[in-house]
C-alpha cells in the first residue's frame, strides 16, 4: 500500500511540475518528460509489472491532458515501464554512465513508439519544435539519474526518522 501511495504522490508531483514548466515555457515540456521519470523509478525499483502498470497510469494521465488520441502515451509508457523493469533486473545499474545509457535507451524506445503511433493514427508528422523533442530522452534520462539518489536518500531519512 505504501508503494502505491508513494507512486501516486510521484505522479501528482511530476504532473504539477510539468504544468508549472509549461507555464514558464512550452519548450520545457518538450525537453523533459517528468512522468517518464516516475515510470523509470517504479520499474527499476519494483519490477516490470509494477513499471508497466505505472507506465499505463502515467501515460493515460498524460493523454488526458493532451490534444492527441487517448491511449497513445499510455501504450508507449507501458512498454517503457515493462522494458525498464525487465532489463534492470539483469544488468548492474550502479555506474552512472550505465544507468544514464540504459535510461536514455528506454526513453528513446518510448519516444519512438509514441511517434510511430501518433504518425500512424493522425497520418501527419509530429511537432518536433525544430528537433528539440529528439533531445527529450537524453535530458529526461539526465534528470532521472540525478533524482534517483535523492529520492532514495529522502526515503531512507524518512524511514530512519519513523523508527525513532
Amino acid at each position: 500500500m505504501k508503494n502505491i501511495v508513494n507512486t501516486a504522490a510521484g505522479m501528482v508531483a511530476a504532473f504539477i511540475l510539468s504544468s508549472l514548466m509549461g507555464s514558464i515555457s512550452p519548450t520545457l515540456i518538450l525537453s523533459f518528460n517528468l512522468l517518464s521519470v516516475v515510470v523509470l523509478y517504479a520499474a527499476v525499483s519494483k519490477g516490470e509489472v509494477y513499471g508497466a502498470v505505472t507506465g499505463m497510469l502515467c501515460g493515460l494521465l498524460q493523454d488526458s491532458f493532451s490534444i492527441g488520441v487517448f491511449g497513445v502515451a499510455g501504450i508507449a509508457k507501458t512498454l517503457a515501464g515493462y522494458t525498464a523493469g525487465s532489463v534492470a533486473k539483469k544488468i548492474n545499474l550502479a555506474p552512472f554512465s550505465r544507468r544514464y545509457s540504459f535510461f536514455a535507451l528506454v526513453l528513446i524506445l518510448e519516444l519512438a513508439v509514441w511517434a510511430f503511433m501518433y504518425a500512424a493514427i493522425f497520418s501527419r508528422r509530429i511537432y518536433t519544435a525544430g528537433g528539440l523533442i529528439f533531445l527529450q530522452p537524453f535530458l529526461t534520462a539526465l534528470v532521472a539519474v540525478v533524482i534517483f539518489p535523492l529520492v532514495r536518500r529522502v526515503s531512507h531519512f524518512l524511514e530512519m526518522r519513523k523508527k525513532t
